[in-house]
């Protein structure tokens, strides 16, 4: 019974880890952690989760047993969220250690390959370029730094770089080589070319849970991503006017 019990706690922290980790909201990690619990087997169940760390306490067979949960990093994979979900509301029908195999298969998974990011990153810097008025031209160029962007953003995630700097980082080198493009003739609109290929890194997602989990009654955790926007829109804004300044102070042309 105890090794059961403390099974049942792992596991139901571990999948709102995986749920917390791919960019879930604070009411569906939530949520999933309680279901699990309470489908094998719990008295009760309770869990406070924050973008930070999961706080979860069963009550089953007379004990009550709490774990805390550490998150150091976060992205977005809404596959896995929806894989986690299913699985949580399908616990009934599998025994712990059936569940736990497939959380952990789940989690085995790999994202998108680097090859299919740079393609999907081109591809929406280009749409963008157009959309804030670029020509063909500009599209062109776009295709290029949008494709380099995210494979730099990538390998910065990947090697666990703070996200403050790799997103500094990236947004300097779009204004750098989107200024350099410029210069050369080939991409003639300027503004649209660095404001299409930065909107990669516009924290979206971060905006969207901050307003969803303000609504749903969050305050804490809205007011933390909501923290967090703001810091990586800084971060955005930080890269292009530091390389735009040291072009103007080292008497580069005037760009626009």
């Amino acid at each position: 019974m105890t090794h059961d019990f403390d099974q049942l706690l792992q596991s139901a922290a571990y999948a709102g880890q995986l749920l917390l980790e791919s960019g879930a909201e604070i009411y569906r990690v939530e949520d999933t952690i309680c279901r699990i619990c309470l489908n094998y087997g719990a008295q009760e169940a309770s869990s406070i989760v924050l973008p930070t760390g999961i706080f979860v306490t069963i009550v089953a067979g007379g004990r009550s047993v709490s774990k805390i949960v550490r998150i150091k990093s976060r992205g977005l994979d809404i596959d896995r969220i929806d894989r986690i979900n299913t699985l949580s509301r399908q616990s009934k029908t599998l025994s712990l250690d059936e569940f736990l195999a497939q959380l952990r298969a789940i989690a085995r998974l790999r994202p998108y390959s680097l090859s299919r990011r740079i393609a999907a990153g081109a591809l929406g810097a280009g749409g963008f370029t157009l959309f804030f008025g670029g020509r063909f031209s500009d599209l062109c160029c776009a295709l290029v730094i949008g494709g380099l962007i995210e494979g730099c953003s990538s390998v910065l995630e990947q090697r666990q770089f703070p996200s403050f700097f790799a997103i500094s980082l990236c947004s300097a080198l779009t204004a750098l080589l989107a200024i350099g493009l410029n210069q050369t003739g080939l991409a003639p609109s300027l503004d649209a070319l660095i404001i299409g290929c930065l909107m990669l890194l516009v924290p979206g997602l971060a905006i969207t849970n901050a307003i969803r989990d303000s609504l749903s009654g969050d305050l804490i955790s809205g007011m933390t991503r909501g923290v967090e926007a703001v810091l990586i829109a800084i971060a955005v804004a930080l890269g292009p006017g530091l390389v735009m300044s040291l072009w103007m102070m080292l008497g580069g042309n005037p760009l626009w």
